[in-house]
């Protein structure tokens, strides 16, 4: 497919993820005909659709695919988590009810963007004209360990662009320590609302990480059952982590039951949006035109 081929239709859309209604864009091919394979296009840490769907997407789509991009819940335009406010009674019956609740908002929470990707992955899969048996992920940052372990527990993923990503190595005891703390204080409601607000900070990162969903949470064990071809973009000088235990280790894996590639670049985290951003994204580019 030639990157530049058809001109793109962007309409904003909403979905629904367990109750949370999140703000998506649909990005359209205009002039392709007939069932298009089409990408789930997965952020990171506390990015927003605005970044994928116009560095991203848009090149995808121009490139002959339907894309979707979203905000996941509590960030950008979706929605924030309804907590009722301390003392609130109990709701004990179904239907409409009049409740105070605490919105949380900006909590980086791995198993709500994981059902935020599944359901962003239904939305695109159910659109008019695409072809269900040819859908792909790209995921970026965070969002590179949520595509990873979306595609090793979703057999209707295709194939699978993992860029700079974290994939949830060994953690240190003071890590576990701190997680098994957190989550006695979410469930005897310790901190007030017992989601973590401003409790635990990651440098240099918008937002707060909820260490008691994260720890748990690991992409390198889904990795060893992905069986679709899957590509690593990697940075040679990553600040996030060594990266012989992030994308090396996962494509390590990965490549013991499908094909998979990993490639990387003389740079730091963020330079691969910048610095090597065309390189990066011919090879996604290439990617999906061959497994797609």
């Amino acid at each position: 497919m030639n990157a530049t081929n058809y001109d793109v239709d962007r309409r904003p859309v909403t979905l629904w993820s367990e109750g949370s209604r999140l703000a998506a864009e649909l990005l359209r091919p205009v002039g392709a005909f007939g069932l298009r394979p089409a990408i789930l296009l997965c952020h990171g840490w506390g990015g927003l659709k605005e970044h994928l769907a116009e560095r991203y997407a848009a090149p995808f789509a121009r490139a002959g695919y339907v894309c979707l991009v979203f905000d996941y819940r509590g960030w950008g335009g979706s929605d924030g988590r309804m907590i009722p406010v301390k003392n609130t009674p109990m709701l004990t019956e179904a239907g409409e009810r009049d409740v105070r609740v605490h919105v949380v908002r900006e909590v980086v929470d791995p198993l709500d963007q994981i059902a935020d990707i599944r359901a962003a992955l239904a939305y695109l899969l159910s659109e008019d004209g695409v072809d269900q048996g040819r859908v792909g992920l790209w995921g970026s940052s965070y969002g590179g360990g949520h595509v990873v372990f979306t595609a090793g527990t979703d057999a209707r993923v295709k194939t699978v662009v993992a860029q700079i990503g974290g994939y949830g190595h060994p953690r240190e005891a003071w890590y576990t320590d701190l997680a098994r703390r957190r989550m006695a204080d979410k469930a005897r409601a310790v901190l007030n609302p017992p989601i973590p607000q401003g409790v635990d900070t990651a440098a240099g990162l918008k937002g707060t990480p909820d260490v008691a969903r994260q720890c748990g949470h690991s992409p390198l064990e889904a990795a060893a059952r992905i069986r679709v071809p899957t590509l690593f973009i990697d940075a040679e000088n990553e600040e996030y982590g060594e990266p012989a235990l992030q994308g090396g280790a996962a494509y390590d894996i990965v490549r013991r039951h499908a094909k998979a590639e990993r490639h990387t670049f003389p740079c730091t985290h963020y330079e691969v949006y910048d610095k090597f951003y065309e390189p990066s994204l011919k090879l996604a580019v290439d990617w999906f035109a061959e497994h797609l």
